[in-house]
């Protein structure tokens, strides 16, 4: 059985119910400034300079902190390869409320033309640049989805 031609879809997909139960192995602690891929997908190209991957990617980031009101930073990544080719940098202030709140870090839609031969490996990161005060942060659902097209 051999590659199917014209467009098709690799994702990567985890939903959670809770993204503050962090004894869900689903849900994932942000420890530290060390970088943490939370989705990934592989996809086999053929003829790069006849093809574009469109890549849709969301993660849920959740605050598990006592304070009011918090300040953090994370970087959210998509890597071809281990080499980042889209960035978001995002400090926020954050006001808690009483069960807790989350957010997430929109779909930013990305078009990766003409990518390597061979197996190329997407991976959707977050790193904790700044944590909060006196608490961490989760990621719990989480999203990153391929979409190749042939030319």
């Amino acid at each position: 059985m051999g590659l199917k031609k014209g467009s098709f879809v690799v994702a990567d997909t985890v939903s959670v119910d809770d993204p503050y139960d962090i004894n869900d192995p689903n849900v994932i602690n942000l420890v530290g400034d060390a970088p943490t891929v939370v989705a990934s997908v592989d996809v086999c190209i053929k003829q790069p300079q006849k093809t574009q991957v469109s890549l849709d990617s969301m993660a849920q980031i959740a605050v598990i902190d006592e304070e009011a009101n918090v300040t953090f930073e994370v970087i959210y990544e998509i890597l071809r390869n281990d080499t980042t080719i889209a960035t978001i940098n995002d400090e926020m202030d954050y006001v808690t409320a009483n069960q807790g709140r989350h957010t997430n870090f929109p779909n930013f839609p990305l078009v990766d033309n003409n990518p390597s031969a061979g197996l190329n490996t997407y991976n959707l990161r977050c790193t904790l640049v700044t944590p909060p005060p006196e608490g961490s942060l989760t990621v719990g659902s989480r999203s990153l989805k391929a979409t190749v097209f042939e030319c």
